[in-house]
C-alpha cells in the first residue's frame, strides 16, 4: 500500500530508515515527497535556505540510494553497510560547510560579494548578494553523507549565529510553525522548524548558548548538546586545538548537535556525527535497545534537582516556570521520581554571567579574526564596513579589549562553578530548568528588551538561563513541555547531568517521549 505523504514524514527517522530497508518505500518516493512539502510549507516558514536547484541530480542520488537498498536486501549486516541514513534527505544548518552547497553564516555579508553578476555552478545567489559554494565537509557532515543521507540545502541562522532569533537581511525571519507570528528561535531556528514542521525528519545543529536547546523547546522537539569536547575533531591523532589559546576553558564552548521529534532519533544522529575516537563513549543501542522495564527502573531511581529560577535571581514570561514546573512533576507522578525544588541559588548569578561574557567575548573575536584573516586591529573596522549586525560589532568590541587578568578571573569563576555542580551531583542525578525564560516572541523584534518588568541589559541577556550549562560542558537533553495553556506556545525544559552521562539522559527523555507524546500535527 502506498504511504500518504503525510504519514511518511511524520514518522521517527529510525522508523523511515526501516520502511526504506525494508522496501515499503523507496528513496525517490520519499525524495519527491519531501521537495514537494518544502516547495509548500517553506515560503510561509523560510526554515531551509540555499535548497539545490539540481533537482535531477539530486533525484540520481535518490535512485544510487535505491539500487544500494534494493542490492542490500534485508539481511542486517548489509542494511547497516548500506547506512541507515541511506536515502533520507538532510539540511545542514547554515553556519556548517556542506560541499558544494554555499555557506553563508546566517546571511551575513561579511563572507559574500554584493555585485550584479549572475551565479554560476561555483557559487550561489541570494538577491544582490553572491556566495561560493564549499569545496569540502565539515567531518561530521562527512559522516552522515557515508551514513547515507542525501544533503539537499542548508537550513536559516541568525546572522553569524549571534542571539536566540533565527533572522537576517538576506534569508529573511524563520517563523514558528506552531504561531507563524512568532520566532521560531535560534540560532538553530531553520533547523528545528524544518523538523516542527515536518519538510525534514532529522535535523543538526549547534549550541553554543543555547542555540540547540532554544529552538527545540519553541518548536515542541528533543535535543542533546552532548558532553563538551565529544565533537571535537583530531588531526593525526591528536586534538586539534589551534584555535585555543592557554587562557580559555579546557573544553569547547560550543558544539554541534542533534535535534529530533523522539530521543531515539537523537541517539543515532549523534552516533552517526561522533568522531572516531569518541564512539566508545556512546553506544545508541544502549538508548534504543532500553527495555522499557529498565526504563522504569532508571526513572523510579531518579533524584531530580528543579533549579527553577535560580533562587530568584533570572526573571520569567508569566506561566513559564509552573509550565515546566507541572511536565516535570510527570517524572514523579508517573515514574515515582524523586523531585527536589532548589529554592537557594546553587552559585551565583552574577559571577556566572560576569565569567560566561568574557569567555564568550573572547572566544567571538578570536573566531572571527581568524576567519577574516586580518590584522587585530582591523576586524571592528572590517565588520562595520560589512554593515555586519550590531550585536556582532558589540560583541567584539567587548572581546578585543579584554586583559588577560580578566579571563583568568572568568576562567577561575567557571572553575568555581564546576566544583560546586560536582558536588550538586553527589546529591542528584539530574539537574533541571526551563529551556527559555520567555515564549516564542514577535518575530519582528530583535530581542526581548524586558522580561517580567527586568530591563535586558545586553542582546542575549534574555538567554541567562543556558548559561550554568554552556560554563559546565555538561551534556543536557531537551524535552519538550508542551503547549502553555495560557500562551498557546510551546515551552521545552533542560536536563542536564555529569560529563559522560549522555546515555542516561537520553534514556530519561526515552522513557519520557513514550509515555507523553508531545508532537502535534502540523499539516493542517
Amino acid at each position: 500500500m502506498k504511504t500518504f505523504p503525510a504519514e511518511l514524514l511524520s514518522i521517527s527517522a529510525v522508523e523511515l530508515s526501516r520502511r526504506l530497508h525494508s522496501r515499503e518505500i523507496t528513496s525517490v518516493e520519499l525524495l519527491k515527497t519531501t521537495l514537494d512539502r518544502i516547495d509548500e510549507v517553506n515560503p510561509k516558514i523560510r526554515a531551509i535556505v540555499a535548497l539545490r536547484k539540481d533537482r535531477d541530480n539530486l533525484l540520481q542520488e535518490a535512485q544510487d540510494a535505491d539500487f544500494d537498498l534494493d542490492s542490500a536486501g534485508a539481511s542486517t549486516d548489509e542494511n547497516k553497510q548500506a547506512g541507515w541514513l541511506r536515502g533520507i534527505p538532510l539540511a545542514i544548518k547554515d553556519l556548517e560547510k556542506a560541499k558544494g552547497l554555499t555557506t553563508t553564516s546566517g546571511g551575513c555579508p561579511l563572507f559574500g560579494v554584493q555585485t550584479e553578476q549572475g551565479e554560476d555552478e561555483g557559487s550561489y545567489r541570494f538577491g544582490d548578494w553572491k556566495f561560493e559554494n564549499e569545496m569540502e565537509d565539515e567531518p561530521f557532515v562527512r559522516r552522515l553523507r557515508y551514513a547515507g543521507a542525501i544533503i539537499i540545502g542548508k537550513t536559516n541562522a541568525p546572522e553569524i549565529g549571534m542571539g536566540c532569533h533565527s533572522y537576517n537581511t538576506i534569508h529573511g525571519t524563520t517563523l514558528n510553525p506552531y504561531n507563524l507570528s512568532v520566532s521560531a528561535g535560534g540560532s538553530s531556528g531553520g533547523a528545528a522548524a524544518a523538523l516542527a514542521s515536518n519538510m525534514l525528519v532529522l535535523s543538526d545543529g549547534s549550541d553554543m548558548m543555547g542555540s540547540l536547546r532554544n529552538p527545540a523547546g519553541w518548536n515542541n522537539l528533543y535535543s542533546i548538546r552532548s558532553t563538551a569536547g565529544w565533537m571535537k575533531e583530531s588531526i593525526d591523532g591528536e586534538a586539534d586545538d589551534s584555535t585555543e589559546s592557554d587562557i580559555e576553558l579546557p573544553y569547547p564552548t560550543s558544539t554541534v548537535g542533534p535535534m529530533a521529534r523522539c530521543p531515539e532519533d537523537l541517539a543515532m544522529f549523534l552516533e552517526t556525527i561522533l568522531p572516531e575516537e569518541q564512539r566508545t563513549d556512546f553506544d545508541a543501542s544502549a538508548v534504543i535497545d532500553k527495555s522499557l522495564e529498565d526504563l522504569n527502573l532508571l526513572v523510579k531511581r531518579s533524584k531530580i534537582g528543579w533549579l527553577a529560577d535560580w533562587g530568584g535571581s533570572l526573571p520569567f514570561e508569566d506561566g513559564v516556570l509552573s509550565h515546566c514546573k507541572r511536565r516535570l512533576d510527570l517524572f514523579d507522578s508517573k515514574g515515582g521520581a524523586s523531585i527536589e525544588c532548589l529554592s537557594d541559588a546553587p552559585f551565583p548569578n552574577d559571577d556566572l554571567w560576569d565569567s560566561w561574557m568574557v569567555i564568550r567575548s573572547h572566544k567571538i573575536f578570536n573566531s572571527l579574526h581568524e576567519r577574516i584573516g586580518c590584522d587585530v586591529d582591523e576586524v571592528i573596522p572590517t565588520l562595520k564596513a560589512c554593515h555586519v549586525k550590531p550585536e556582532a560589532i558589540w560583541e567584539c568590541e567587548q572581546g578585543e579589549c579584554l586583559t588577560r587578568q580578566q579571563l583568568e578571573l572568568a576562567l577561575e569563576k567557571a572553575h568555581d562553578w564546576s566544583a560546586v555542580a560536582e558536588t550538586l551531583f553527589q546529591s542528584y542525578d539530574f539537574l533541571a530548568l526551563p529551556s527559555s525564560q520567555v515564549y516564542p516572541f514577535d518575530a519582528s523584534i530583535d530581542w526581548p528588551k524586558s522580561i517580567a518588568g527586568k530591563k535586558m541589559d545586553t542582546y542575549h541577556r534574555w538567554m541567562n538561563v543556558m548559561v550554568p550549562v554552556t560554563l559546565l560542558g555538561a551534556p543536557c537533553v531537551t524535552i519538550p513541555a508542551g503547549i502553555g495553556s495560557t500562551s498557546g506556545l510551546p515551552m521545552g525544559i533542560q536536563i542536564f547531568a555529569k560529563k559522560g552521562k549522555d546515555v542516561q539522559l537520553l534514556q530519561l527523555a526515552r522513557w519520557y517521549c513514550r509515555n507523553f507524546e508531545m508532537n502535534i500535527d502540523l499539516y493542517k
